[in-house]
């Protein structure tokens, strides 16, 4: 057995046995909830709370790409969320105008954007390690001097576009007035916004993010995956908690921010994504960073037309997280969004998964 081999079994082992009881663990308005509820009803007394397993965040290092990696133990909990939409108000609003306006602008509708999240299932998940950060351009760049040296697309996607060389869409030209210094001096963006080192990669589409994660030797996650590891036992609302707070991750979009030449009142000081990281008080219960905005992820899952159904081919594919343009109800743990695969755009990147 090698080195990795013996010390990702011994860390499945220390995860497994910090899991131990993840059966028993009940979510907000999970499964194992209403069971405690009628204990607690036809005995007359208030049942014990249920115990939740400790997490003990677990890091190993990934040995093609040299990502950080975090270890989530085999687990049961609760997929989806339990509840109503978390930022819905608790009346309408009859036109009256709301102070401040954040609380306006992070409503959701009962059948709106959330509908999908519920309602909450019980889903199993083996055991799995999931990137620390968002992939960033500096790892990228190394995924795409090795395809270009050797020309192997063999671990590539079977149906991803012929030709496909994988350049990110923000490492070409993507806006020639960029040209014109006037207006280059005016743009709230430059050429390279979306190229620095540290910063995630964005503009790649499902087939992109597939082709790193083979090279490096990992997989996207599932949808499951994602959410179980930014949330944990517990059913949080976000990867640090229930409670929202400004300025633990990435998001909303702002029209003026530290990341632009005028400073302005963006809340989270960026507009676009920024290097991964950079807010640790966001940070998920297993480790994992910029789970809530910054970019929004690639999942593995293809999204099927009705549930129960199975997807066709080419069908869209699930995205997790939110992004830096997000509102704090785009960013929950459970809110879900897809997009064909092809897809590209500013605000949209991948982690890996890995199950060995």
């Amino acid at each position: 057995m090698s080195r990795d081999s013996q010390a990702w079994s011994s860390i499945v082992a220390i995860a497994a046995l910090t899991a131990a009881g993840a059966v028993a663990c009940g979510a907000r308005g999970g499964a194992d909830a209403g069971p405690a509820r009628a204990s607690a009803s036809a005995s007359g007394r208030a049942a014990p709370p249920v115990a939740r397993p400790t997490i003990t965040v677990v890091e190993i290092r990934s040995p093609v790409d040299d990502a950080p990696m975090v270890v989530v133990p085999e687990s049961t909990f609760a997929f989806g969320a339990g509840d109503a939409p978390p930022d819905l108000a608790p009346a309408p609003s009859a036109g009256k105008v709301l102070h401040p306006p954040d609380v306006l602008a992070a409503r959701a509708r009962a059948d709106g954007p959330g509908a999908s999240d519920r309602p909450a299932r019980t889903v199993h998940v083996r055991a799995f390690a999931l990137d620390r950060y968002e992939v960033t351009n500096a790892r990228y760049r190394r995924f795409l001097e090795a395809i270009s040296a050797s020309h192997d697309h063999s671990r590539c996607h079977p149906d991803e576009p012929r030709d496909k060389d994988h350049t990110p869409r923000y490492w070409r030209e993507f806006n020639p007035l960029l040209r014109d210094p006037a207006y280059a001096n005016t743009a709230n963006f430059s050429a390279t916004t979306f190229t620095a080192d540290d910063a995630p990669v964005v503009g790649v589409d499902w087939y992109d993010a597939t082709a790193y994660a083979a090279w490096a030797g990992k997989r996207l996650p599932s949808e499951a995956e994602w959410e179980l590891a930014a949330r944990g036992y517990d059913g949080r609302t976000w990867p640090w908690g229930s409670q929202w707070q400004w300025g633990l991750a990435n998001l909303g979009g702002e029209k003026l921010g530290q990341d632009v030449r005028s400073r302005g009142k963006e809340k989270d000081g960026f507009i676009y994504p920024t290097r991964v990281g950079s807010f640790p008080g966001g940070r998920s219960p297993f480790g994992a960073d910029d789970l809530a905005g910054n970019a929004a992820e690639w999942c593995a899952d293809a999204i099927a037309p009705v549930p129960g159904a199975t997807p066709a081919r080419g069908a869209d594919r699930a995205i997790r997280g939110g992004s830096s343009q997000n509102l704090p109800s785009g960013v929950r743990t459970t809110a879900r969004a897809h997009q064909e695969p092809e897809f590209r755009t500013f605000t949209l990147g991948f982690r890996c998964a890995n199950d060995k």
